[in-house]
């Protein structure tokens, strides 16, 4: 039989191994081949989050749509590997935050100034570098529990020189609002660009559509151009029940209300409900709006 001592000490090593197991399930995996050159941690700091190209004002560069939230910064800088290319590193890590939103993302000379970015955001003149090779993207995940923190990855990466490449990771932790209603128009945008995905917006009350809180959504289908509402077609899907029938039972009263909603007089948009056929987008399973434009171009 152990002794109460030994137990002791075999209790604290299990519950020691399952914090560093639940710490690295949550840490984002490094790029390979790159070396962590500094990191440091800030408690309440507050940030300058850019979600918009830049302009210049009487001398001064901004961004068109910026903000400050306060919360808890890591910051991480690190020289890539010359066995990668540039875009690598945002494709890296936006591979690991699949179920993130992607509030704003550039490269190269739309990104504008790289002394910008260097000495006004990140505050290291190392990430000064080529504005024709620069990256930048911010990705958001939304607190999961009510009263959490969200979540903001702001990665920037630049190339010096043939032999240095340096990028950035800010992770930040803040119960500050992100978002407004132009971030979000410009992300639903930005998402229809492509020929099918997810779309951000859709907010549920009581197992109806919320038109006042998906308003941004609404407007925006509603406003498209008439060349892309002709190829739009909308799936909504519900996980939350047990079974499949109640799934695409919510999931078809959903769609019959969002197609009502985004009708404008001219265009009647296909929105369909499929319950659970498809996979959620991350861990959130609340109803999920997906889309296809079609035919492809």
């Amino acid at each position: 039989m152990l002794s109460p001592v030994i137990s002791s000490i075999k209790g604290l090593l299990i519950c020691c191994l399952m914090l560093l197991s639940s710490i690295s399930v949550h840490a984002l995996q490094a790029l390979p081949r790159a070396e962590l050159l500094d990191e440091e941690k800030i408690s309440n700091f507050e940030y300058r989050l850019v979600l918009s190209e830049l302009k210049r004002i009487e001398a001064t560069t901004v961004g068109e749509n910026e903000r400050f939230v306060n919360g808890d910064l890591v910051r991480q800088l690190w020289q890539m590997s010359s066995s990668h290319e540039l875009h690598d590193v945002i494709a890296h890590y936006r591979q690991q935050l699949k179920d993130a939103q992607v509030l704003y993302q550039c490269e190269g000379l739309d990104c504008g100034s790289s002394n910008f970015w260097a000495n006004k955001i990140f505050m290291n003149a190392k990430l000064y570098g080529r504005d024709a090779k620069q990256d930048y993207a911010v990705l958001f995940k939304p607190a999961m529990k009510k009263n959490g923190k969200n979540t903001v990855y702001v990665i920037y990466a630049v190339q010096r020189s043939k032999q240095k490449t340096y990028f950035n990771i800010d992770t930040i932790k803040t119960k500050d609002p992100v978002t407004d209603d132009e971030v979000a128009r410009k992300q639903i945008l930005a998402t229809l660009q492509t020929e099918a995905g997810w779309l951000q917006g859709m907010e549920i009350l009581d197992g109806r559509l919320d038109e006042e809180a998906s308003k941004v959504l609404i407007s925006t289908i509603r406003e498209l151009d008439a060349s892309v509402k002709r190829r739009l077609y909308m799936v909504v899907h519900c996980y939350q029940a047990n079974n499949m029938a109640d799934n695409f039972a919510c999931s078809t009263r959903l769609s019959q209300q969002l197609r009502a909603a985004v009708y404008d007089g001219d265009y009647e948009i296909p929105v369909y409900g499929h319950g659970a056929l498809t996979l959620p987008p991350g861990e959130d399973l609340k109803p999920q709006l997906r889309f296809m434009l079609w035919p492809r171009q």
